[in-house]
């Protein structure tokens, strides 16, 4: 039996600036929020949009259901207390891998930074990407809905210059992580981020979250294994070695690379509540 995968949850809306942090506000108030009559008012928002930041909200875990009632996270606690309007572009980091790695919300965005490597690419290409790889797994899909995703992680991730004013807060500031870059009229590139714009330790958690409970992993995964740092931070090896020896210099890591081993070894493990003081504080 073919299932049917979720899509367009977001109503078609990206993530605007100053969402998430009315979202996380709004919901410290009221678990209800978002079923209440009197939402639109409260967050000063469409009905539409209303959805739309709801899904957002779950989507990159800030916000989970209990009891049919709506709570901060963990994560989204951790970003109330350090960076509750989400100035700091470290938040938007963590936002990015805790919203790649859900699965659950936001598959189509997994299977685009995990499945579809190419480094330029067309929207076209990206639909038939991931229509091939739904339909290997026997997930029944709208075709008009798919490419209206697609242009959602088009729309998320990159910028058109030619059109989007940097005062326009229609922009999403996940495209501010500059992983996505318009080169043409209907072609896009993956971006490696720089070096300063992207801490050490976005690496170092999520090489925890792939190491699955180990004491160790290899580089080779950090290249090549799904939910790794060179493709859901579109990474390359020489920048992985580089974050790496800042790990090991902040005595986080050891490294042996003798024999052809190439294997990180963990010398401590923080909470994302450490890393997350480690960084603001």
């Amino acid at each position: 039996m073919n299932m049917k995968i979720k899509m367009k949850r977001h109503e078609s809306f990206s993530i605007r600036e100053g969402w998430l942090a009315k979202g996380i506000k709004a919901i410290k108030k009221d678990a209800k929020v978002f079923s209440s009559p009197d939402a639109t008012d409260i967050l000063g928002i469409g009905t539409n949009m209303v959805k739309s930041l709801k899904y957002w909200m779950c989507a990159t875990c800030l916000m989970e259901e209990k009891n049919r009632t709506y709570e901060l996270s963990e994560f989204g606690q951790l970003i109330d207390k350090y960076d509750p309007y989400l100035e700091n572009i470290f938040s938007w980091w963590l936002i990015h891998l805790k919203m790649i790695l859900n699965i659950q919300d936001a598959y189509i965005y997994n299977i685009f930074f995990n499945k579809c490597v190419a480094k330029t690419f067309s929207k076209r290409d990206i639909y038939e990407q991931i229509a091939s790889i739904l339909t290997n797994e026997k997930l029944e899909f709208n075709e008009n809905i798919l490419q209206d995703e697609v242009n959602m992680i088009i729309k998320t991730y990159s910028v058109d210059e030619k059109i989007d004013n940097p005062e326009n807060n229609f922009i999403c500031p996940l495209s501010e992580l500059h992983l996505i870059k318009k080169i043409d009229v209907n072609m896009y590139e993956r971006i490696k981020p720089d070096y300063r714009d992207l801490n050490y330790l976005i690496i170092y958690y999520l090489m925890i979250q792939l190491s699955e409970g180990r004491e160790y992993i290899s580089i080779e995964e950090l290249m090549k294994s799904d939910n790794s740092p060179a493709k859901i931070l579109n990474l390359d090896k020489n920048l992985i070695n580089e974050y790496l020896d800042e790990m090991k210099r902040q005595n986080f890591i050891t490294i042996n690379r003798t024999a052809g081993l190439n294997m990180v070894y963990f010398r401590k493990k923080l909470s994302l509540e450490e890393i997350m003081k480690e960084y603001f504080e």
